[in-house]
């Protein structure tokens, strides 16, 4: 859906976008401005370019030299699809959510437990790291302590910790999965000495452990998750009252 409205966005009028829910009819979807990302980002926006006059948040369209498809404008139009559907989700069945925006269910889970539980939040480019500066996905999931990773589990980030600290973590008592007292961070362990994709196998490893464990948790500390967004299961419910219909599709 992204793609396709990537392919029908006018960059030269912006202001007046129009997010087409549906191939076939042109007039399924809602309008939207196009200089602007929807809800929160991080980092935080000023006016993005050279026209000071623009309130903040808002892009100006001079930017747009490399044309509709950078990264950006992709980010920009799936927050605005997040906001149709989370004022949607909440005006027609009355719940409220939170949203992450980036290009991989790892960083989107991360991001979009930033504002809850009623906003959603985009994490902006650069996602790479242009010779010794830090990418901005480097420095949101630097903050996060090594157990906060999503597919780091509660063992694994135990023997991550206790190697690093050289001895077993402190952890609060009464629980068989205690919270840390300590705390250990992703930066932490991307910068430690001789840490890499080897040490975290032999760390991690063994048996019973998922194979290629040490490679899988490289990546994660990198903002790296390959691992596709499941398909919702349907709901059972016991309940005797119907199912609420679907919210009509807005159109032009």
């Amino acid at each position: 859906m992204v793609d396709y409205n990537l392919g029908m966005i006018n960059p030269n009028a912006l202001h007046s976008s129009f997010f087409h829910l549906s191939r076939h009819d042109p007039t399924i979807g809602f309008e939207f401005d196009g200089r602007r990302i929807a809800g929160h980002t991080i980092p935080g926006l000023g006016y993005v370019g050279t026209n000071a006059s623009l309130a903040p948040g808002y892009m100006d369209e001079t930017l747009l030299d490399k044309g509709p498809a950078s990264l950006y404008m992709r980010l920009m139009i799936g927050s605005h699809l997040a906001e149709h559907l989370r004022h949607q989700l909440e005006e027609h069945q009355g719940y409220t959510s939170t949203v992450g925006i980036s290009t991989s269910k790892l960083i989107s889970k991360l991001i979009g437990n930033v504002n809850k539980p009623k906003g959603q939040t985009t994490l902006l480019p650069p996602y790479s790291s242009p010779g010794t500066n830090e990418s901005n996905v480097t420095r949101f999931i630097d903050s996060h302590n090594i157990g906060q990773i999503p597919g780091i589990g509660f063992r694994s980030a135990q023997r991550i910790r206790d190697y690093l600290l050289g001895r077993q973590a402190a952890s609060d008592a009464g629980l068989m999965y205690a919270g840390t007292k300590e705390s250990v961070t992703v930066r932490d362990v991307r910068l430690s000495a001789n840490m890499g994709i080897e040490l975290l196998e032999r760390l991690l490893g063994g048996s019973g452990a998922p194979k290629n464990i040490g490679t899988k948790v490289w990546g994660l500390i990198h903002g790296v998750d390959y691992s596709e967004v499941s398909k919702a299961r349907d709901v059972v419910s016991d309940s005797p009252n119907p199912p609420l219909p679907n919210p009509p599709l807005p159109k032009r």
